[in-house]
């Protein structure tokens, strides 16, 4: 028997066997390589980099919702171009330096305006609507809402009035403006059809001019105007044309009122008319106009003679000035003289308006009052027990004039000391 063989010291790829080759004791194929190749065997390389992706596209934004109607004050329903487009009306009347603007104030009171009166409020209006005139706009009809909205903001800053009558104002403003806006856009076509394109005013751009005249050559432009021409020439049954009078742009309301600041009374509609129909002489500028007045002369000799004669002392009886304008609206409706009852004046009713108005007032500031009582008593109650919050309401006090309370006497009338207790029981 032999001596025993002491086994061999496993080899290298015994040991790291890689299960490529199989078991043999001699190296196979594929472990017979270059030692140079031995490192690239067994070094690790990293992946080659992830293909690069583009991140996904964030989602679609939601729509923008519309902001409800109700929501936007009307005043600010403009676009953002437009003057004081971030302003109400009332946020306008409430800014200050206001004390220079001529003010409005339907009583007419002395160094006052009213719409109708005198005509430099109407002329404002004329210049309000020149003054953002960025479109063709023919009419009232055909001026878009934010057009008429941002007209009534300009005529603001030209005047001043109170608060509590805007709606009235603004309501008298679009009457005017339908008026003036008509007026001044046929001042503008009588320019074009004398100068032709050379009549384009300077208060309008290229492009509102070339709209303009091609509103005014549209088929349904030109037939209107021609009716409108055919109305002014008509004759009455009598063969009159219409009564014209001789006050140019004068109201007629201002008329009147000139001769109530002359004489102390208001003058009847019968004197007013004759006052705006007929030169000094007493000719009447048309016969129509001497029509009517003879008419109305006539029914108002008639129902003083009649009184005369019913008078138990038979003294001659006048008619007052209102008996006079009942017969002359019911034989005329005013023609003539525009609506000048509409005008509101300076009368003995204004005082008790103005009383009503003053103690409203009054009850307004007592109520606040008495609201300011409470909430200084709530703040002595809290200054109960607290130095610092009592040395603040003092040093308040002290700055404002007012007397230094003592946070235990909430109230100095009553008897007993008040608690805390004792003031919330009685709100």
């Amino acid at each position: 028997m032999g001596p025993r063989r002491k086994p061999t010291a496993p080899t290298y790829s015994q040991m790291f066997y890689d299960g490529v080759g199989t078991s043999s004791s001699g190296p196979s194929a594929s472990e017979a390589v270059p030692d140079s190749q031995t490192s690239q065997r067994v070094s690790w390389s990293p992946p080659p980099p992830a293909p690069h992706m583009p991140p996904p596209p964030p989602p679609p934004a939601a729509a923008p919702q519309p902001v409800p109607a109700g929501v936007v004050h009307p005043d600010l329903r403009v676009p953002p171009s437009a003057p004081y487009a971030r302003y109400t009306v009332e946020d306008l009347l409430a800014q200050p330096g206001r004390e220079c603007l001529d003010v409005l104030d339907p009583d007419r009171l002395p160094g006052t305006y009213w719409f109708g009166a005198n005509n430099r409020v109407g002329r404002s209006v004329s210049e309000t609507i020149k003054g953002y005139y960025g479109g063709a706009y023919p009419n009232w009809s055909k001026t878009p809402d934010h057009v008429k909205t941002t007209w009534f903001k300009c005529f603001v800053q030209r005047w001043h009035w109170s608060l509590g009558i805007t709606e009235r104002v603004k309501r008298k403003f679009v009457a005017k403006a339908k008026t003036r806006l008509c007026n001044t856009v046929s001042d503008w076509k009588d320019k074009w059809e004398i100068y032709v394109y050379d009549g384009k005013p300077t208060e309008l751009t290229k492009e509102v001019w070339d709209d303009l005249i091609a509103y005014w050559k549209l088929p349904s432009s030109i037939c209107k105007a021609n009716s409108c021409s055919v109305s002014r020439r008509t004759k009455d049954k009598d063969g009159h044309l219409p009564m014209v009078h001789k006050t140019g742009k004068k109201p007629h309301a201002g008329i009147r009122l000139e001769a109530y600041e002359k004489m102390g009374v208001l003058p009847s509609l019968s004197d007013l008319f004759k006052m705006t129909h007929a030169t000094s002489d007493e000719i009447f500028v048309d016969p129509a106009s001497e029509k009517l007045f003879n008419a109305v002369a006539s029914r108002v000799e008639e129902r003083e003679t009649q009184l005369t004669q019913q008078s138990p002392d038979g003294l001659p009886v006048k008619l007052t000035t209102e008996e006079v304008n009942r017969i002359f609206e019911e034989k005329g409706r005013t023609v003539g003289i525009g609506s000048v009852n509409e005008v509101a004046k300076a009368t003995s009713s204004y005082a008790s308006r103005r009383d009503e108005e003053n103690s409203q007032m009054r009850a307004r500031m007592d109520s606040h009052k008495d609201r300011l009582d409470s909430l200084e008593n709530l703040l002595d109650v809290m200054a109960v027990g607290n130095p610092t919050m009592q040395q603040a309401l003092n040093e308040r006090r002290a700055a404002l004039g007012m007397p230094i309370r003592n946070p235990e006497d909430v109230d100095p009338d009553r008897s007993q000391p008040s608690t805390a207790t004792d003031y919330f029981d009685n709100m």
